[in-house]
């Protein structure tokens, strides 16, 4: 019987050191990969963050937008998340010692388009901050949210900081809504291969390692975007905006189904929304809608906006007076429930000089939301939180100067 005898040019042995050093590799690279795990969990250096059960926030993002038009909004903004997700300062260490504050809406929260100094929130903190300077504002605004999307990130996130304060901008993403849409959950938290910033993002929520390399990755690789290329944003042409007529019978039965669905929805969903807020220790203040939008006709332009399209198949008379049904909704539920409530909707000019659009602030009135808002904050602020008013000192030296 012939003897076959492995030699060390043996193919076969070749391959069989080849597939060793792999797994050998691949054993080293797991458990690495398991003692950084490990430590991470238990001290991670890189940021202060929180993971909830259903969403992932963006956390240390940077977004660079460019813009065609530059007259009421900046040419290019540059956004940065912090290790929260959230826009503004990281989180301070003395977090029971300071006025703590998140705002809480959708695009015309969030801002996207705007510079970040310019928002309302930033402008809004700048101002609050002379009267109490150990305020701490973040911007929790995303494009898109509904009060579904709210309720998701207070029940897994804000919940969990425990801000003192909660500011509520609601209503135009309410409007004929009954179930949550992808703006709402594209934050989910199933394993995402559609990118390879999705892929760290959604890993990110199951792993430190992932967390620590896709911010890395976000650090070294910030996106950018178009805005009018891509996303059709950006400053439009009141002037150019198309009639739209709606028969009576249906601008009727339109009315109908939102104040006797859609409307009713949305007071349950703003209901537990700030039922789950009032749970969690922190205080609620709302503000109204506004648009530019309604029965009225623009002074800076000319342009009566009753007739003309404003999406959705409505126009502006109809589109105003609908949003209107879920505005009075937040007056009366604030109302009762003893809330601060902010009348944006009616103390807002409707001037297209305010509006890049038909309902997204421009820079100037971002400003003028701000100033309104800390007009009313500033006395609720102060008697619901005493301990934390008082003048800034760069505040003081200017006045003894």
């Amino acid at each position: 019987m012939s003897e076959s005898k492995v030699t060390p040019g043996n193919s076969s042995f070749g391959i069989s050191n080849v597939l060793k050093n792999v797994l050998l590799v691949c054993l080293s690279l797991v458990m690495a990969l398991s003692i950084c795990e490990v430590v991470l969990r238990f001290y991670n250096p890189f940021g202060f963050r929180i993971k909830g059960d259903n969403i992932i926030l963006p956390v240390n993002k940077k977004e660079i937008i460019y813009h065609d038009k530059g007259e009421k909004i900046d040419k290019v903004v540059i956004h940065q998340n912090n290790s929260l997700g959230f826009k503004g300062e990281e989180p301070p260490g003395d977090w029971d010692g300071r006025l703590t504050v998140i705002t809480v809406g959708g695009s015309t929260t969030e801002c996207l388009e705007i510079a970040p100094e310019k928002t309302w929130p930033q402008v809004l903190g700048v101002k609050l901050q002379k009267s109490f300077p150990q305020l701490w504002l973040n911007n929790a605004g995303f494009c898109g949210h509904s009060s579904f999307g709210h309720y998701i990130l207070m029940r897994d996130f804000i919940s969990k900081l425990r801000p003192k304060v909660v500011i509520f901008l609601v209503g135009i993403n309410e409007v004929g809504i009954s179930d949550a849409r992808e703006y709402d959950t594209r934050m989910a938290t199933g394993l995402s291969f559609r990118s390879l910033d999705r892929f760290l993002a959604t890993a990110a929520y199951r792993s430190e390692v992932a967390s620590v390399l896709l911010n890395l990755y976000r650090y070294c690789f910030p996106k950018s975007v178009i805005a009018v290329g891509q996303r059709d944003m950006g400053e439009i042409d009141f002037k150019a905006l198309t009639k739209l007529e709606i028969a009576p019978a249906e601008a009727a039965a339109l009315r109908q189904a939102h104040r006797e669905k859609f409307v009713p929805l949305y007071e349950a969903r703003l209901r537990r929304l700030l039922k789950i807020t009032r749970e969690g220790g922190m205080d609620a203040v709302l503000l109204t809608q506004p648009v530019v939008y309604g029965q009225v006709v623009d002074p800076e332009t000319g342009v009566d906006f009753s007739d003309k399209a404003v999406g959705y198949g409505l126009n502006g008379a109809l589109g105003g007076e609908l949003l209107e049904m879920y505005n009075d909704v937040t007056r009366r539920v604030g109302r009762e429930e003893g809330l601060l409530v902010i009348d944006l909707a009616q103390e807002m000019p409707k001037s297209s000089r305010y509006y890049y659009d038909l309902m997204h602030f421009s820079n100037e009135g971002n400003e003028k939301v701000a100033a309104i808002a800390a007009r009313q904050l500033t006395p609720y602020l102060a008697g619901k939180y005493p301990a934390f008013a008082g003048p800034s000192p760069a505040t003081v030296s200017q006045s003894q100067d």
